[in-house]
């Protein structure tokens, strides 16, 4: 057999490797001592990911059960046979404390469209998987995946991993999933000691229990962690970044789902900190105050790196598309006070700058003819929201009321639009009311952003220049507008539901989806987690237009793994609040419905006075008879749902479905939870607009029923 090759090591990082030559050469393989058995410890499981036509990076950690703080010594082994009698890479290689004993290798030279096995062996204690290389650009044909996000631990088991284990094996062979795409929150940097936020379905909290019987919650942090406003720590150093990795890691299911299929990563908020945007977080309220977390961020960048694998430096992309993406470089990195960003959004202050730099990940991969994966960083380019935390609470005080409103969550529309072009609207006071006014934190600052000026010209040039028919984006965030109508005055004015969203940054995404439709840029396909629900609809070029907008694109946007659901969130945040509450759950079991019923799908899809109608007769046939969408790009939405998206490419159009696990908090089990329903949707090529409406299958979501 011929000998593979792998890229060179980067620092403790990628672990430099002594390639052997594999059977069939002279050479002989150092013999296994069979003493050693049971001495090592692959407690973190094995991974692969970003596969390419001819390379994959290859990932584990290893520990001498005796010394946990000891060298180990291990092999790798990949074959084109589950009994590894057709052995094409045998090397050496060493995990050592410099990387927490995590190793992570780059193995090129393999051959396109082909499973291989791999393992990872230890004295005679072994670690298996499998994984798939892309096919060649040219090669036409079908393309199968999935895609995940939030996988809070404290919140939920991983059944759907499980899940998506059993649901593939009954699959025929053609529609078996080729990779797994994960969105991000793939850690929470957050313990929540002494109480679990799982909550069943009558919304009670749960103490979460895993197999073997532990708390469902990770240790304390090698750190201490620091205290955050509501009582939580929050991890403060690489070890403790470390620790949540190591942690979250451990579960079963979801090392059975990363054995099976490759990965492909990006990052969203929680991998560092909770709504951050570079690298500043916001536990402290306000940026005036400041949080100074460069060194969190740097350390955050660092663990990543560690235990994601991932292809960052020798990206490959479209041809004449420069690609920025670079693997995790040491460095010095200190906290300081922010400054000002500059006209490209940026904060150039150094240490920002530093820990920002460290490592760039956002990357486009090429599966066959028709796909091409784009995936974005919108977390470390990002502006600041456009109502920061400070403008949130000068509002508040000067309104006299504990609460106005969240700088996050069902923010009024036009005050988010006017805070995010920022100078543009030249209003050096927010008028609250005839009488009050505060001064416009946004005042001379630039137009929002979410991707930054570098990353936006890499997009838009990848999105130009790629011949796939489809061009996938892996995007963190929910891109459509989710807007709450206002009916007489009862809201004041029409809200957004999140501000962390795109609906924070319109402006970015008029410019993007304008693009899309001035360069003719057909067939993209947006896949978003982050939101813990499901929903599906058209992006059209600007939804503030009076005119008639254009579809442009579809999105599918999949519910956490197991984060509680955005029902369960606002359900929580309504118990005191009843004129409000009522527009997000109303108690039916009068009339044979749940008590729980989600009248917040109601009043997304059919507007206010629809909503309004249900929560004061529970009739659905009167409710629906005062619909008036406010968002009639959207065609499903399951705001109470964990579960993941499953899509299947051809040539002519993509068909999806939305799964919606059991939810994830009974007891522990490697045992899949069972669908509660899914829901399936066609997109057909070059015509978003036709995007279908949901065919359900098992019980469906209000008001469905």
């Amino acid at each position: 057999m011929n000998r593979r090759d792998f890229l060179r090591g980067a620092g403790a990082f990628i672990v430099g490797a002594k390639l052997l030559p594999a059977c069939g050469d002279d050479a002989t393989v150092p013999a296994i001592d069979a003493s050693l058995n049971g001495r090592y410890a692959f407690p973190q499981g094995l991974a692969s990911g970003d596969p390419r036509t001819t390379s994959v990076v290859l990932w584990t950690r290893v520990i001498q059960g005796s010394d946990e703080l000891a060298d180990v010594e291990l092999r790798l082994q990949v074959a084109t046979d589950a009994t590894f009698a057709a052995v094409v890479v045998d090397m050496t290689l060493q995990s050592t404390m410099a990387s927490d004993h995590a190793v992570r290798v780059l193995v090129t030279d393999l051959d396109a469209n082909t499973e291989y096995h791999y393992r990872f062996v230890a004295g005679v204690d072994e670690i298996v998987g499998r994984t798939h290389t892309a096919p060649d650009s040219t090669a036409d044909v079908q393309v199968n995946l999935a895609w995940v996000s939030c996988q809070d631990y404290q919140s939920g088991h991983y059944g759907a991993y499980q899940q998506m284990l059993t649901d593939d094996e009954a699959r025929p062979a053609a529609d078996k999933i080729h990779f797994v795409v994960h969105l991000g929150d793939v850690i929470y940097e957050t313990i929540d000691e002494g109480s679990q936020r799982a909550l069943d379905d009558a919304f009670v909290t749960k103490v979460l229990k895993n197999e073997d019987g532990s708390d469902r919650i990770p240790n304390d942090f090698p750190s201490g962690g620091g205290n955050t406003k509501g009582g939580a720590k929050f991890a403060r150093t690489v070890d403790d970044y470390r620790h949540l990795y190591k942690t979250f890691m451990s579960d079963p299911n979801m090392q059975a789902a990363r054995a099976r299929w490759p990965f492909i990563y990006t990052w969203d908020d929680h991998e560092f900190s909770n709504d951050y945007w570079q690298s500043m977080a916001n536990y402290i309220d306000g940026t005036t105050t400041d949080e100074p977390s460069q060194k969190r961020k740097y350390d955050a960048n660092r663990a990543w790196f560690e235990y994601v694998p991932a292809q960052l430096t020798g990206s490959i992309g479209p041809g004449g598309v420069t690609q920025n993406a670079k693997d995790f470089t040491p460095g010095t990195v200190a906290n300081a006070r922010f400054t000002a960003a500059n006209s490209d959004n940026f904060v150039a202050e150094p240490n920002n700058a530093a820990a920002v730099g460290s490592m760039t990940i956002y990357r486009s991969l090429r599966w066959g003819k028709h796909v091409e994966l784009v995936m974005t960083d919108q977390r470390s380019y990002r502006s600041d929201h456009a109502i920061p935390e400070d403008f949130a609470a000068i509002v508040n005080a000067a309104a006299g009321q504990s609460v106005f409103f969240d700088p996050r969550n069902f923010l009024p529309l036009p005050l988010v639009n006017l805070m995010d072009v920022g100078s543009v609207a030249n209003m050096p006071n927010i008028q609250l009311s005839q009488t009050a006014s505060v001064p416009n934190p946004r005042h001379t600052a630039p137009i929002g952003t979410m991707l930054g000026k570098e990353q936006k010209a890499w997009w838009k040039a990848t999105m130009l220049a790629s011949d796939a028919t489809w061009k996938l984006w892996g995007n963190e965030v929910p891109m459509m507008r989710m807007r709450v109508n206002d009916v007489d005055g009862a809201l004041g004015f029409d809200r957004v539901l999140n501000g962390d969203a795109w609906d924070g940054y319109p402006t970015e995404r008029r410019e993007l989806l304008s693009y899309l439709l001035a360069q003719n840029v057909k067939n993209v396909v947006v896949l978003t987690g982050d939101f813990h629900a499901h929903f599906a609809g058209v992006l059209v070029d600007n939804p503030d237009s009076t005119g008639t907008p254009v579809a442009v694109a579809t999105e599918l946007v999949a519910a956490g793994i197991s984060s509680n659901s955005l029902f369960s969130f606002y359900e929580s945040a309504t118990r005191e609040l009843a004129s409000v509450r009522a527009l997000v759950t109303v108690d039916a079991t009068a009339g044979g419905g749940s008590a729980f019923t989600e009248n917040i799908n109601l009043l997304i899809q059919h507007g206010l006075q629809s909503a309004g109608v249900f929560a004061a007769t529970g009739n659905l046939t009167a409710a629906l008879g005062q619909s008036d969408p406010p968002n009639p790009h959207i065609r499903y939405v399951d705001t109470n749902a964990q579960g993941y998206g499953y899509a299947k490419v051809t040539a002519t159009e993509v068909q999806s479905t939305l799964v919606t696990v059991n939810r994830p908090v009974g007891a522990a089990s490697s045992a899949a939870p069972g669908v509660k329903r899914a829901a399936s949707f066609t997109i057909p090529k070059d015509n978003p607009a036709g995007m279908s409406q949901a065919t359900v299958t098992g019980t469906k979501p209000f008001p469905l029923t």
